[in-house]
């Protein structure tokens, strides 16, 4: 096999800056010190961190106000993604500076260039949402069905097929929608356009060489090297394999089963450790690799996986292999989701719940993540009715009652809802993404486990809405759930 050269995979390694990792005690430091603290939040799979890391953060600079004034903090998105949603990230890389009280100073997602960092770092600019869109008093929250269709109908763009326009609620970001669109699919008056859509989104980001979709696509970048981010993660491969198992589902067109079992093989080849029976979380990204012509590709040694494994992402790939089982009867396909969920209790769930995750050498990380608890449960539920689909028995199920106990600590009084995290120093919070997950398997569950439960259905779908800057991909399962009567 060929090898490309290596890329800068094992940041800070020789970093200028005197990076920390995080801490609780970061804030009185802060105080004692009289510093903001200074957020990095990357991916070691991601090209536009590395480029913003080469270019932009180890300016000389840069790293002399960042050292000389702020506390720099190093975070690693799929290590810590409860501090990633907390303090509101979308993409990255994703930079926030907050002050002792944890108060937010200033917060970007993208790669900013060296000059407008250091002027962001000395004037410490007010806070501006992830789609670069001022937020202001009169920003109304999307709260309920009608007004989420509403949105979703003005921000539908015809000529590109996409969710690009502009609406009240303001211009969504660029980043793919894939729960989005599979709500879409099925929702009145979008029959017609969703073809479209299916078919520009597959255009931008499906690799037909080894399968499976890549991050992001800007088509606002005239390059198209550029604009392509060519790593690949699991969650969101799984949230499109969903997507175009139902589609093939819906529309009866062979192609969309074709990319779902083009994910499925990506999957299964790439992400998937087949001695350990394990996910790894995502492939690097690598821009040379994927110029190459497909015959030299599958001479070259491909770009490596992330071998760390959660929780969450780990179900949610699960479910959408068993939905696809489902939908396109695939029993080989069904056998190693039943294989992969049997790995993962063996891994990760323990008498408290289930752990965030393992590393890829085996040390377990991080109790108490609210996501990890409810997908292995979605993915458990998905297996039961593909199993009851292709073999016309329903399988014996886990007392639900007894998971839905293991919930009882994350909820929060005062939030009047499940918080994101529990056995930490932070202050408790909940995440609209995590809200809407948790709807969705309630509207799966006996409705009388839910009633011996602690849970309120009302206080679960309360939490459905999204703020302006938001994505729609954060409730549209949970507003799924509502169509369907939770």
């Amino acid at each position: 096999m060929l090898a490309l050269p290596a890329a800068a995979e094992d940041y800070p390694a020789d970093s200028a800056i005197s990076w920390q990792d995080w801490d609780s005690q970061l804030f009185e430091e802060s105080e004692a010190r009289e510093r903001p603290i200074f957020f990095y939040f990357h991916g070691q799979w991601c090209t536009w961190c590395r480029d913003f890391q080469d270019e932009s953060l180890e300016n000389p600079d840069v790293v002399d106000t960042v050292d000389q004034h702020y506390i720099p903090v190093l975070v690693d998105l799929d290590e810590r993604a409860d501090l990633f949603r907390r303090y509101g990230g979308r993409g990255l890389p994703f930079v926030v500076i907050v002050n002792s009280d944890d108060e937010m100073l200033t917060r970007f997602t993208g790669h900013v260039n060296a000059r407008d960092l250091q002027s962001i770092l000395v004037a410490q600019r007010d806070m501006f949402s992830v789609t670069g869109r001022e937020i202001t008093p009169d920003d109304a929250a999307i709260d309920d069905l009608e007004a989420f269709m509403e949105m979703l109908d003005e921000v539908y763009d015809a000529r590109a097929d996409r969710l690009s326009g502009s609406a009240t609620f303001g211009t969504l970001s660029k980043r793919p929608q894939p729960w989005t669109y599979r709500f879409l699919l099925t929702a009145e008056g979008w029959r017609d356009r969703m073809p479209g859509l299916l078919d520009q989104i597959a255009e931008d980001l499906y690799d037909e060489v080894e399968g499976g979709f890549f991050f992001f696509h800007d088509p606002d970048q005239r390059d198209p090297v550029l604009a392509l981010e060519t790593s690949k993660r699991l969650d969101q491969n799984a949230a499109f394999l969903w997507l175009f198992s139902e589609a093939h589902d819906t529309t009866g067109d062979e192609r969309y089963a074709e990319i779902a079992r083009g994910i499925r093989d990506y999957l299964q080849d790439h992400l998937w450790d087949s001695r350990q029976l394990r996910f790894g979380n995502s492939q690097y990204a690598d821009r040379d690799y994927y110029q190459l012509d497909p015959e030299t590709r599958t001479q070259t040694d491909p770009p490596q996986v992330d071998r760390n494994t959660y929780a969450d992402t780990s179900g949610q790939a699960i479910a959408a292999l068993a939905n696809m089982a489902r939908v396109l009867e695939d029993r080989d396909t069904l056998e190693w989701a039943h294989e992969a969920l049997r790995a993962l209790d063996r891994y990760l769930q323990t008498e408290q719940g289930y752990l965030h995750g393992i590393t890829a050498a085996g040390r377990p990380a991080m109790e108490g993540y609210l996501p990890s608890q409810i997908w292995p449960e979605i993915a458990r539920q998905e297996l039961a009715r593909a199993t009851e689909a292709l073999d016309g028995e329903r399988p014996e199920m886990p007392d639900p009652l007894a998971a839905l106990d293991r919930l009882e600590p994350f909820f929060n009084e005062e939030l009047g809802a499940h918080a994101e995290r529990i056995g930490t120093d932070l202050e408790p919070w909940s995440e609209t993404r995590t809200q809407a997950a948790l709807a969705w398997w309630l509207y799966r569950l006996p409705g009388t486990a839910i009633e011996e439960s602690h849970i309120d259905r009302n206080m679960v779908r309360e939490r459905l809405r999204i703020e302006p800057g938001a994505d729609p991909d954060d409730v549209a399962l949970g507003f799924d759930a509502l169509r369907r009567g939770f």
